[in-house]
């Protein structure tokens, strides 16, 4: 540094507040810049913008397919912080989840237009729907769609009936309406897509489609989106409802769309209680 230039310094504002490890950038050795002013670490990083090119699991721990956290999907956006062999640390701009990512999942950022809207949309070699498939997007998955005609949208190698994108500037799908969308979907550790998901990412998911940014984690979801309720309320359509250890998403009075062992499923609410427990919190459409 030339002499008689000043030094770049960090202080916090106000006392270092608990982090955690999961939506917190922030490490004993390094941490996110954007995060300085709440935590000391002894390196700071800028983050350098990446696009997912396939979907991908958020790990606490490299290589530990059983610490998975979340999921980065395709045509996302992701914050990489450190870059590490074959991997990347960093921070989902989505959903929050912070850890490490293959690496090779990952290209130079590109800006995505629509998002899949069905529980999977095939894609075909030409835009007529009796053409060759070239395999299926997850809902969920971002895309930069060029509409070809009335009836579909032109994606990066192939296309796609028009009624299964959304363009992400304008989400405001019912959210039992999503839910259902995903009736079907395999139960997964960490998915949020109609590939695969948990009870949380079904939750997020669901609300995402609404316009309604979401925590990713299930204990999170319940204590910043959640509401006491007298028992005898009734059970409202869009409500999401919080278990111990569960959540669900009501599609009417008397069931629920959640996420059993096998897969996501439509069930009885009486059901849900007998198997979870009673419905601790629940968050108002």
């Amino acid at each position: 540094m030339p002499e008689g230039q000043p030094r770049s310094r960090f202080s916090l504002a106000g006392r270092s507040s608990i982090l955690d490890a999961r939506v917190d950038a922030a490490r004993r050795d390094l941490a996110d810049i954007r995060l300085a002013k709440r935590v000391f670490a002894p390196h700071y990083a800028l983050s350098v913008p990446r696009t997912a090119g396939r979907s991908t699991p958020v790990l606490a721990q490299p290589g530990a397919p059983e610490s998975v956290r979340s999921e980065i999907l395709a045509g996302e956006p992701f914050d990489a912080l450190e870059f590490s062999g074959n991997h990347i640390w960093g921070v989902s701009p989505i959903d929050g989840s912070v850890g490490f990512v293959d690496a090779d999942a990952f290209t130079a950022f590109w800006a995505p237009t629509h998002i899949v809207a069905v529980r999977s949309a095939n894609v075909r070699a030409l835009p007529s729907r009796d053409s060759s498939s070239l395999g299926a997007l997850a809902m969920g998955n971002c895309v930069a769609a060029i509409r070809s005609s009335e009836s579909a949208f032109e994606v990066d190698g192939g296309y796609v009936d028009a009624d299964a994108l959304l363009p992400l500037n304008a989400l405001s799908l019912d959210i039992a309406t999503a839910a259902e969308c995903l009736v079907g979907a395999p139960a997964r550790p960490g998915g949020r897509s109609g590939a695969g998901l948990d009870a949380a990412g079904l939750v997020f998911l669901a609300l995402w489609f609404a316009g309604i940014q979401a925590p990713r984690f299930l204990d999170l979801q319940s204590a910043e989106m959640g509401m006491n309720l007298a028992e005898t309320a009734p059970f409202v359509r869009g409500q999401i409802l919080f278990f111990e250890d569960h959540a669900a998403v009501v599609a009417d009075a008397q069931n629920a769309v959640h996420v059993d062992t096998n897969a996501a499923v439509r069930a009885p609410i009486e059901a849900l209680i007998a198997t979870h427990g009673p419905v601790v919190r629940r968050r108002q459409p």
